[in-house]
């Protein structure tokens, strides 16, 4: 069955506090930052109410029929909703079959369980859909929503759920997690993975599997190269267009910071440590547009992005 991770316990506990007093909520909301193992929590929480004896940590015993099933990924009382396709929304269709699913009864388990995937990819018609949902509640029901982006969810969604948030685990219980996996890596490197993926193990992980560390790399090389006024920021807007714009601007505010620390352990001018907190206002209000729920033009919004940056730095320029 589903592990639960060291840094879920707090959530996990809530949980088992809640079905031992019978007041399990109809819909739970799982937030947090992306890499947290929101899904599997989701997934834990879902076998364990399917469970016909789990036990007092809330745990599902894993070989009772309904485990077996959910295991295999056919229960007929569980339903999973996640976007058909990668950076796709989550469509009204699926949520009215999933309507219609939730007017059975359990066949199985007591309970019937349906985790939606990244809640905040629904569209405004698939929102209002499962708002009628929420607001009039089936017997035995559990919807169970996750989310990287609780601020991109409806008010309405929001306020209609119990939210239950992931933090990020303590830096030493990251390094003993990553070491009991055999993740082995350069002490610096790996500090500097952990600032960048905001301290979520399952981030980290997938940033030192993947390309990702060298897409870090060079983002840097380009922020660089703004800095000093030796970019062409049409074209560099054209190499960002595949990148998680969420993820390079929480990089360059990361690598800012440091900066700013460094200046200010130096000693530095204060026109030198000005221009760097004008840049980082300028990369804290492009995560406020990326993040708002109106839509945007990415190459555009880079492209401002640097301008504003190379425009900061020409005034300190010009200035000395």
């Amino acid at each position: 069955m589903t592990a639960l991770f060291p840094w879920q316990q707090t959530v996990w506990q809530h949980i088992v506090d809640r079905v031992e007093q019978q007041r399990m909520p109809h819909a739970v909301l799982l937030t947090g930052v992306a890499g947290l193992g929101k899904k599997q929590l989701a997934v834990k929480m879902a076998e364990s109410l399917l469970c016909l004896a789990a036990d007092k940590h809330f745990n599902a015993c894993g070989v009772c029929h309904s485990c077996q099933i959910m295991q295999a990924g056919n229960h007929p009382d569980h339903l999973t909703i996640r976007s058909e396709e990668a950076g796709k929304s989550i469509k009204i269709d699926q949520i009215r079959a999933l309507k219609e699913k939730q007017s059975l009864t359990p066949s199985v388990a007591k309970w019937k369980t349906v985790v939606i995937e990244s809640a905040d990819l629904m569209t405004n018609s698939a929102a209002n859909s499962l708002l009628k949902l929420l607001e009039e509640p089936q017997n035995n029901t559990i919807l169970i929503l996750t989310t990287n982006a609780v601020h991109r969810l409806p008010v309405t969604i929001r306020s209609r759920c119990q939210q239950m948030h992931l933090s990020t685990p303590d830096y030493s219980m990251t390094l003993n997690w990553l070491d009991s996996q055999g993740v082995a890596t350069d002490a610096d490197q790996l500090r500097k993975i952990s600032s960048l993926t905001l301290d979520a193990p399952f981030a980290i992980v997938h940033a030192l599997e993947t390309n990702e560390w060298q897409s870090y790399q060079q983002i840097q090389q380009d922020f660089d190269q703004l800095i000093q006024q030796q970019a062409n920021p049409v074209q560099l807007a054209s190499q960002w267009q595949q990148l998680d714009l969420v993820k390079v601007m929480h990089q360059l505010l990361s690598a800012v910071k440091s900066r700013l620390q460094q200046q200010y352990l130096e000693y530095a001018e204060t026109s030198v440590t000005q221009h760097y907190w004008h840049i980082a206002d300028c990369i804290v209000n492009t995560i406020k547009l990326i993040s708002s729920s109106n839509n945007y033009n990415k190459t555009l919004l880079i492209e401002d992005f640097m301008v504003s940056v190379m425009r900061i730095t020409h005034t300190r320029s010009a200035i000395h």
